[in-house]
This record gives C-alpha cells, sequence and structure tokens, in this order.
C-alpha cells in the first residue's frame, strides 16, 4: 500500500509538469515557424534582386544607367528589409 502511495505522488508533480508542455511546443512551433517564413522571404529576394542584377548585366548600359541600376536594387533590397522588420514586430506584438 505504501508503495503505491508513492508512485501517486510522484506521477502527481511529473502531469503537473507535462500539462503545460502542448500549449508551450504550439507557441515555439508557430514562433519558429514565422521566423522561417520570414527567412525564406528574405532569401527569395535576394535571389529575386541577384537574378535582376545578372540580367540587367546582360544588357549594354552607360555609366550613369549601371548607377542607377545599382541604387534602385540597394533601395529595393533597404525596402525589402524594412518590411520583413515590419513583419517581424507585428508577429510578436499580435502573439507576445
Amino acid at each position: 500500500m505504501k508503495i503505491q502511495f508513492k508512485k501517486t505522488l510522484l506521477a502527481i508533480p511529473v502531469a503537473g509538469v507535462l500539462a503545460p508542455a502542448p500549449a508551450a511546443f504550439t507557441h515555439e512551433s508557430r514562433h519558429e515557424r514565422a521566423h522561417e517564413n520570414l527567412r525564406e522571404e528574405h532569401h527569395e529576394t535576394h535571389h529575386e534582386l541577384r537574378d535582376a542584377h545578372e540580367a540587367a548585366h546582360t544588357q549594354p548600359m552607360t555609366k550613369r544607367q549601371h548607377h542607377r541600376l545599382h541604387r534602385e536594387l540597394k533601395r529595393e533590397h533597404h525596402e525589402t528589409h524594412h518590411d520583413l522588420q515590419n513583419q517581424h514586430q507585428n508577429y510578436h506584438d499580435r502573439n507576445d
């Protein structure tokens, strides 16, 4: 009888520790998934900008056009980073 009582007492604290785990894991997996989506979007944008850069360099252009191309690509790059940072902050504002 005493042994069974001890097992029951041990089982209660363990069950209490494990009970909130699914909710914590769900939040963590949603959080990690949101970050992964932002990382993917970031990488896709870099690939798109690189492809646009390479495609533009297949055409003849003046020095002025070349500088304009790089300014536009740089601006697009910064805008994308700004947008991703805003999406990241909005996610945390809604979920923290």
